[in-house]
């Protein structure tokens, strides 16, 4: 009987599914790519900022692979939305991050606002993992970038959107909105992550998209009647936010109104400020809406997850936010859920396994 692990936050969970029930599954193996160290080294040693982006499992890695350097370096200037989460990750480094105020209160005008740092003099890098996006195409350094420390930068990027439809590792007018926000900021190297097998397999340098894109594995297999898809783990999984934007990538294996099973830990809640307000009933209505919420977007996708495919949640999500307030079906662990799956496939159904998401472009064929 065939064993899956899929990752759960810190941890990963089981999958047991019979072989006759067992369709195709998208692993990679984890391997290195090309990295050229020295270079990065010289490069983020040689700024006055650097910037971390996020905590995915790549960026964390990079980190420590440079965390002699960073220790040498005594007038490099770090930044991170998260410090104490980056410094417990990265130990080596503990007591040299710090977080930058909001560049403005909130509300405050309707135009990106940047935070001071980042328009200063001085060579400023920017780290952060590459994963694909329903609503900019690719989340890369770039992206990680302004969402972090340019106030009101998703919903410029959001103006420029025509649709809300995802389109994953299609190079989106959200991205153009973000390329021409960064290309404010003076002085800026942009290193972007891509991971492979949960670790880090290439640092690329102001990458262009499509050399990201191609950056990433493919996996092509039959559409089955039912999918499971892992969120990636920790740094990917975090939040329900960052599990609905991971998930669409991975969906070209199931048939539309199949069985979905999307495993996320969500240990940090539901994440956007879209999400928490649909949870807790301050949701409006369009016609209501005058100024975009972070994370709108999550709302629709959510929706159209649910109108188009059969959904369960194996996740810490509190049940009244999963089942009531969200409107999904959930299960209190893996045999519950593969249990659940497997009725809806039927005896002879197959079912397609993604363990790692954020990593695959899925492809039907």
């Amino acid at each position: 009987m065939p064993e899956l692990w899929i990752p759960y936050g810190s941890v990963e969970t089981l999958v047991t599914l019979q072989a006759e029930n067992l369709g195709a599954v998208a692993e990679g193996a984890a391997q290195s790519g090309p990295m050229d160290t020295g270079r990065t080294s010289e490069l983020v040693t040689g700024s006055a900022q650097l910037f971390i982006c996020d905590s995915a499992p790549s960026t964390i890695e990079l980190l420590k692979g440079l965390a002699a350097s960073l220790a040498e370096s005594q007038t490099l200037k770090v930044f991170s939305p998260a410090p104490k989460l980056v410094e417990t990750l990265v130990p080596d480094i503990k007591g040299r991050v710090t977080t930058l105020p909001p560049p403005l209160s909130p509300g405050e005008g309707d135009e990106p606002a940047y935070a001071p740092q980042l328009l200063e003099g001085g060579a400023k890098v920017f780290i952060g993992s590459a994963r694909p996006d329903p609503f900019f195409g690719i989340a890369d350094a770039k992206v990680e970038a302004c969402l972090a420390w340019v106030a009101r930068s998703h919903a410029s990027a959001a103006k420029a959107m025509k649709g809300m439809e995802p389109q994953p590792f299609q190079k989106t007018d959200a991205y153009d909105a973000v390329e021409a926000l960064v290309g404010r900021i003076p002085e800026a190297r942009f290193l972007t992550a891509v991971p492979r097998g949960g670790r880090l397999w290439a640092v690329m340098e102001d990458a262009p998209f499509d050399a990201i894109k191609n950056g990433f594995g493919k996996a092509e297999m039959p559409q089955a009647r039912g999918i499971v898809i892992g969120a990636g783990g920790r740094g990917y999984d975090d939040t329900l936010s960052s599990a609905l934007r991971g998930i669409w990538s991975a969906l070209g294996g199931v048939r539309k109104t199949g069985s979905v099973l999307l495993i996320a830990e969500c240990s940090e809640g539901v994440g956007s400020t879209a999400l928490e307000m649909l949870v807790t009933g301050r949701m409006v209505g369009e016609a209501d809406r005058k100024r975009y919420v972070d994370g709108l977007e999550e709302v629709f996708y959510l929706n159209k997850l649910k109108d188009e495919y059969d959904v369960l949640l194996l996740s810490g999500l509190p049940e009244t936010y999963a089942r009531s307030k969200l409107g999904l079906t959930t299960a209190r662990g893996s045999a519950e859920a593969v249990g659940r799956i497997l009725n809806k496939v039927g005896r002879s159904g197959k079912v397609n396994v993604v363990p790692r998401a954020p990593e695959f472009l899925v492809e039907s064929g």
